[in-house]
């Protein structure tokens, strides 16, 4: 397979966490609120859009449960909601894409006691894992050939990374927030991501959150996404 191929694949799979899902992600309105149900994807995004000018009441709240999706998606979907000024409820979860793009746009959040934001790393973050075939086919290229294929990672990814940037400029948000966890000092060999307390989360810029019947101890539902809370220096 030539080496841009595998500088394709790579980016593909770390900008698409949720890239094998096949449910349909869901899009209402209920209790005056509107509701995101699923993965981060173009057509849920246009759905939503579609569905809020579409009412003669605007909600100015997006509750949402999501375990992330493309980066492009996510930031399509944080850019709508910092323009419309919307605030953003948790009850259960908001991961990857989510957190990273989706929670840290809104002026407000609420959040459940059990409620999770889990990071795991962004377009800025500087390693990745590699899973299944792709980790097989790295593994037996040279080391020229795995210095080129991360260089044209780099090269084909730059673009976002830039508009990821510029994104976090506009919210007021500092953008380590999605590869905080990442440093070496954390050794989170059995966890899949981190999140923060209230108080670190401030540090970051992403302030204004209310925590339904407190405190707040995160539990994700049941045991297949493992989140660690991390301590912000």
């Amino acid at each position: 397979m030539p080496r841009s191929r595998y500088a394709c694949l790579i980016a593909v799979t770390f900008l698409a966490t949720a890239a094998s899902a096949t449910d349909t992600t869901r899009v209402f309105v209920e209790n005056g609120e509107l509701h995101y149900s699923g993965y981060l994807d173009d057509d849920a995004n246009g759905r939503l859009f579609a569905l809020y000018d579409s009412l003669a009441i605007k909600p100015t709240v997006l509750a949402i449960e999501s375990k992330g999706g493309i980066v492009d998606f996510g930031l399509d979907l944080g850019d709508w909601v910092y323009r419309k000024g919307l605030d953003v409820k948790v009850s259960a979860y908001c991961l990857s894409s989510c957190a990273n793009y989706v929670f840290t746009a809104a002026p407000r959040r609420t959040v459940s006691n059990v409620a999770v934001i889990g990071f795991h790393g962004g377009i800025s973050s500087a390693t990745f894992k590699l899973g299944g075939e792709r980790k097989a086919a790295y593994d037996v290229m040279t080391k020229e050939q795995q210095d080129a294929f991360w260089a044209d990672h780099r090269k084909e990814t730059q673009p976002l990374l830039q508009r990821e940037t510029d994104f976090f400029k506009k919210i007021g948000v500092r953008q380590d927030i999605t590869t905080y966890g990442q440093a070496s000092r954390f050794d989170l060999p059995d966890m899949d991501g981190w999140t923060f307390t209230r108080d670190d989360f401030a540090r970051f810029g992403v302030d204004r959150i209310e925590v339904i019947d407190g405190p707040w101890r995160p539990a994700m539902p049941g045991k297949a996404i493992r989140i660690t809370t991390i301590e912000v220096d």
